[in-house]
Parts: C-alpha cells; structure tokens; sequence
C-alpha cells in the first residue's frame, strides 16, 4: 500500500523544485541544467524554477558543477493564522517524503506576513511532523511555501579539497568555467590558483570515467529512492563535457607560493593537471587558450597595491589572443565589455570576460 502510495504521489508526477545559483550566474545555471536535459526553467534571481520527475532531479543533483543546492515543493498555501498553518501542515502525507529516525530541522524566514515570529512557527510545525529531514519555510505576503531540501550539506562541499586562503566555491569556480565557455579551448591556463578550485573542476568536468562520489545525499533518505537504480545511474552516467576520442584539453596550474602548489597536488591527485611553483608575470607567452585568474582582493589586497594595473599589462604584452576571466573585487573592474556582478566570500566580486 505505502509502495503504491509513493509511485502514485511522489514518483510518477513531475514536481516543482528550486535550484539556489550564485547570484549573476542563474542563466548559466540554466544552461547547465538544460545540458543535464532539464530545459524548462524559469530564471529568478538567486534561483532557477524547473518543473521535473524527482528520480530526474536526483540524477541532476550529482552531476551538476554550478548549482548551490536543490529543493523540492511539498506543500503552498495561504496561512494568516497559527491555527491553519498547523491545520496545512498536518493535511501533507510527510511519511512519502520524509525519512523515519532521522531529525528535523526546519529554517524559517518570513517578509510581510502576519506569521513573523520564526521560533514560534518552527515549534508549531515540529509539533505536527513526526520525521525528519531539513525542511525550509518561506512565508511572503501571508503565503506559506514549504520546501524539502535533497542535498544536505551544500553542493559545493564535495569532500575533496583541501583549500587555501579565501577559498572560491566549488559551484563558483564552475559556474565562471560554463560562462567562459572553458571547453571550446585545448587549453586553460590557471595561475594565482591558490587551492586549484579552476583547475579541479575543469578536469573533473572534461573526464570521461564513471562518476563517484565523495559525499552523500539527503535524497538517498527519502522513501521513494531505490539504491540499486541510482547506482546503475552512476555506473552509466557521463560528464557532459567528457573528452571524445582525440580531442585535446591542457590545464596549466600554477601559484607562487610553495604551499599552495602542494595544495594542489594533494587536490588533484591523479587527474591530469600539469602542476608548477611560478609567478603569473613570470609566465611565457601564450594564445589560443583561456587564461583564468583569481588575484588577491578584499584584505589580501591590500598588501599589492597596483596589482590589477600590473596584471593589464602582462595581459596585454603575453595573453592578448587569449581569452579571459578575471575575478576581480567591484570597485576594481577591469576594462571588458561584459562583466557579472556576483559575491565570493562576502565580498562583492566582478567577473570581467573576454572571449
């Protein structure tokens, strides 16, 4: 009977999820959801809408680079009072999506709503679900949405890096790598690497062996999830950049400092990365390739003054046939016709293109 409950209900339907971007990336991350065969998206800010089966989404969740987190839609409904919410919330068949023996953590966040009092909501609805899971409640103008989070921790914690300084996210880095169109290139060169996030990502991307995991997901809990097909997934499964038979992709990584370079190493084990301890403006010459960079801004800043000057001319006199990404603090953008506005770290970031 609760078999044919979850196929009815949870698995044959399609279901509205929300996939949380890096602010300024959400039509990238449309794109890649659209490579990963899901095409009919509605772009927000912060935030991607897509309407898909859930088995689909589960597989998107473990191959998508850029996408911060995925959440599914349980339940919408107007709700002014504590009475109706607790009348809403008891009315969800929890036991279809929800794990047994497992906690429940809910986040709450309300804007123009008689229902503000976030502890108070949360108890209430605590109160009404016998669980677990993460559960995230948004009430708007009265308007109560409640959305199961699949992921657990956040995608960019892959359980893979070691990380330096001000590391850049994982779903950051790559989310720069899609908008830069990185594999149209044989080449990507990824000085001032720092922990190598461009470099790692690329390669995990261009590889063309099984997909393995280093983490788990909260989906995997989930009554409807069924082990032995997800496995045949991964077992099947392709990056949508794997490399073809003869094509050609380099990745030069390099930082000047010692430390990193073993960073690195450590990171990128045996992917094929060419790893070395240089300084950008030591670098030779070079074209037809995509030159990638991460220099120090906010506090680490301070310390170079006049890096972004000195980082033009070096662009200028050996990388000028190449093309460009460029992270830079906003109030130091670089003179490129086509720039995102975004955040690394808390600091507001300007990615400068130039293909």
């Amino acid at each position: 009977m609760q078999e044919r409950r979850i196929k009815q209900h949870i698995k044959a339907p399609s279901h509205c999820f929300r996939v949380n971007a890096h602010i300024g990336f959400e039509n990238t991350l449309a794109k890649e959801l659209a490579m990963l065969g899901i095409a009919e998206c509605e772009v927000e800010k912060g935030y991607v809408l897509l309407k898909a089966k859930l088995e689909k989404v589960w597989q998107t969740i473990t191959l998508s680079r850029c996408a911060r987190s995925f959440e599914m839609k349980v339940a919408e409904f107007y709700c002014e009072n504590f009475g109706k919410l607790e009348k809403k919330i008891k009315s969800v068949p929890w036991e279809l999506y929800l794990p047994q023996n497992t906690k429940l953590k809910i986040d709450v966040k309300s804007e123009k709503s008689r229902l503000y009092h976030k502890g108070a909501i949360e108890e209430r609805i605590k109160n009404n679900i016998n669980f677990g899971g993460k559960l995230n409640v948004k009430f708007n103008d009265d308007i109560c949405s409640v959305w199961l989070d699949l992921c657990g921790e956040p995608l960019h914690k892959r359980g893979e890096r070691w990380v330096e300084d001000a590391p850049m996210q994982e779903t950051l880095a790559a989310s720069i790598l899609l908008q830069a169109s990185f594999a149209k290139y044989e080449k990507l060169i990824d000085p001032m690497a720092g922990s190598g996030v461009f470099s790692l990502e690329a390669a995990k991307w261009r590889s063309n062996s099984a997909i393995t995991l280093n983490r788990a997901f909260d989906f995997a809990k989930m009554p409807a999830f069924r082990e032995a097909a997800f496995n045949n997934f991964l077992q099947k499964a392709k990056q949508p950049f794997a490399l073809k038979e003869g094509e050609k992709f380099e990745i030069l990584c390099s930082d000047k400092s010692e430390k990193a370079v073993k960073t690195i190493k450590h990171n990128a084990l045996s992917l094929p990365i060419q790893i070395k301890k240089e300084d950008f403006f030591s670098l030779p010459p070079s074209k037809n390739a995509l030159l990638l960079l991460n220099p120090p801004y906010g506090k680490r800043l301070d310390r170079e003054k006049n890096l972004y000057k000195e980082i033009a001319k070096k662009i200028e006199k050996d990388f000028k046939e190449c093309a460009l990404a460029i992270v830079c603090p906003a109030n130091e953008v670089m003179n490129f016709a086509n720039k995102i506005y975004s955040y690394n770290g808390g600091v507001r970031i300007a990615v400068c293109l130039q293909a």
